[in-house]
């Protein structure tokens, strides 16, 4: 099992949509808000082009495009790991357009998600041989509150 490093101080975080992004209340207000935190605590951010995408139906965008920012920004050297700015129920779409292969052969990195993000951080593990994250969305909340779960 792959374990990657874990994120150093003043280190870049990626977010990512594979399903549901932050376009309606209270998700925006809340992402935002998270987003602020984590400067604060003096961490530089890469968003995806998804992030506050609403052109798909039931997700943020064609899942075409959700894998391949999936794929890209987990592949990318531009962060440090990768956090998923929602949930949702269509990620299983998606998972045709992740290279996987190409994630496996690239340096792990943490991924964080809830909800639907467990269909890649079940296939993390299982075909790449790299550890994930799944919280509930309880912490996620706190942590868009400033709080400390």
């Amino acid at each position: 099992m792959r374990f990657p490093e874990n994120l150093k101080k003043s280190g870049t975080i990626g977010f990512v949509a594979p399903s549901f992004g932050c376009t309606t209340e209270p998700y925006k207000s809340a992402f935002a808000n998270a987003q602020k935190k984590w400067k604060e605590m003096g961490y530089q951010l890469d968003l995806g082009p998804n992030c506050y995408a609403e052109h798909g139906i039931g997700i943020s965008a064609a899942p075409e495009e959700c894998g391949k920012e999936l794929t890209e920004y987990y592949v990318s050297e531009k962060n440090d790991c990768l956090i998923s700015c929602g949930g949702g129920e269509l990620m299983c779409e998606d998972l045709d357009y992740v290279d996987f292969e190409k994630i496996r052969k690239a340096p792990a990195k943490w991924y964080l998600g809830y909800s639907d993000n467990t269909h890649f951080t079940y296939l993390l593990p299982t075909l790449c041989d790299t550890a994930a994250v799944t919280v509930r969305v309880r912490v996620i909340s706190a942590w868009s509150r400033g709080i400390n779960p």
